[in-house]
Order: structure tokens, then sequence, then C-alpha cells
């Protein structure tokens, strides 16, 4: 008969315990960063609506104020936030629209001339409902051109859990992804 030591059959069943619960730890499945999914892609279509709709792009969008922007988005940039419901879901809306720099910009000519060849991209985010990326803040990301169509980058449609959204938009001591990053003084 064999005889074992009381660490050995411990030791003995934390393995067996480790073994039986390893097929479960490899079904677990963690919020993946995705872009440009046919899923992604239609989220964004129906933002876009929602948009149009209450006049937050196009021909009589609200405006704000134009203020000097700095990279990845346009020099000049317009923000507008908003509290929205799309398809049930009640969240924050940031609409920021991006101007470049064909030609000498200021916030003043952004504003009061029509800047339609200044005009590089719009970009959104929206705060989706709880559980949609818990580790990002539940936001979702588009980027479209003027007409609506979703910007595609190095063959990515930029949509959904954007890699390039989120490598700028990180927390700054706290959960809001609000600002890109940088020093916090």
């Amino acid at each position: 008969m064999l005889k074992f030591s009381t660490n050995t059959l411990n030791r003995l069943k934390i393995m067996v315990i480790m073994l039986f619960l390893l097929p479960f730890h490899t079904m677990a499945k963690k919020a993946e960063i995705s872009s440009g999914t046919a899923v992604d892609n239609a989220y964004a279509a129906k933002m876009w609506q929602y948009m149009v709709k209450n006049k937050l792009v196009g021909d009589g969008r609200t405006r704000s104020y134009p203020f000097v922007g700095n990279r990845p988005h346009g020099s000049i940039q317009e923000v507008i936030s908003t509290n929205v419901e799309i398809e049930g879901q009640k969240g924050k809306l940031i609409v920021k629209h991006n101007y470049g720099v064909k030609e000498e910009l200021t916030p003043h000519k952004v504003y009061s001339d029509d800047q339609a060849d200044n005009y590089v991209a719009l970009t959104i985010m929206f705060q989706r409902e709880k559980g949609y990326d818990s580790t990002n803040g539940d936001w979702f990301w588009a980027e479209y051109y003027a007409d609506g169509r979703i910007i595609n980058y190095q063959g990515v449609d930029l949509s959904g859990r954007s890699e390039m959204c989120l490598g700028c938009h990180t927390a700054l001591g706290g959960k809001d992804r609000e600002v890109l990053n940088g020093s916090s003084k």
C-alpha cells in the first residue's frame, strides 16, 4: 500500500482541482478590442441617423464655438456633448467636428465661413449600456466622413471598440475617457 504525506495529498488535491477548473478558465471570454465589425458598423449607422435627425451633423446643425485642437483630431475642432437615447439606451454622446489645415484656419473663420474644404472628419463617443466594454468605460467610438461613411484606416473601419481611439483616450486619474491622455499637470 502506498503512503502519502499530508503535504503530498494536499498538493494532489490542489492539482486535481486546478485540472478540473482549467477548462472553465479558458472558456471565459474577456472584453476584446474590436473595430469595424458588421455589428459595429450597423450601430455606427444608427448613431449617424440619430445625429442627422437631431441636427448634430449636416446642414443646419447645432454649432458650438470652435477651438484650436490637436492631433489626431483636427487643428480646429467643434465639440458638442449631450445626453441621448439610442434604441432605449440612454448615454452621453460627444460629437467632435474636426477641421484640417488646407489653408490658414482660425476658430473664428471655421465658425463664420463654410469650411467644407477643410472638414476632415466627425468623431463620436457614445457611452453605451453597462457591460458593453466595462474595461474601457463602455464607450462606443466611430469616425465618419462628412457624408456619414465610416472612415477606414489601414483596412479597419473605425467603429466600435477602436484600438486607435482607446490608445489616446486613456483615463487620467479616474475612469473618464473623454479627454486625450497626456500630462495631468
